[in-house]
């Protein structure tokens, strides 16, 4: 292996090891919040969601759940029955497979955010 690939995997080492040091903290986070807040103030889901990174590809809409795992969050909305206001929702949260770097921001604002919303409440 040349020096170039020795560092590369170097740091992608280093990513690595920080990823799930910063996994374990969210996990600690979101264990400590008693009622994790209704996605979009919904009682069916529990989810907050995180800001896209600009500069990254669009990943959807990406969510810290109370078990402080990163997911994405697809909503659908289907036609419905009249009675029950027209249309029907389904929610899935769907497990991500991030390149490192974009895993090690993620995880990093979903600390940050968690932090916050602790502190305001």
């Amino acid at each position: 292996m040349d020096s170039i690939e020795g560092h590369i995997f170097q740091a992608e080492a280093i990513l690595n090891k920080a990823n799930t040091q910063l996994q374990e903290l969210l996990i600690k986070l979101a264990a400590s919040i008693k009622i994790f807040p209704g996605f979009l103030d919904m009682d069916t889901v529990q989810a907050i969601e995180l800001e896209p990174i600009v500069g990254f590809p669009d990943r959807g809409c990406i969510v810290v759940t109370p078990e402080g795992f990163l997911k994405e969050m697809v909503l659908s909305i289907l036609p419905g029955a009249a009675t029950l206001g027209g249309y029907e929702q389904s929610e899935q949260l769907k497990d991500l497979d991030l390149p490192s770097d974009e895993e090690t921001i993620y995880l990093y604002r979903a600390v940050n955010v968690l932090v916050g919303w602790i502190d305001a409440n």
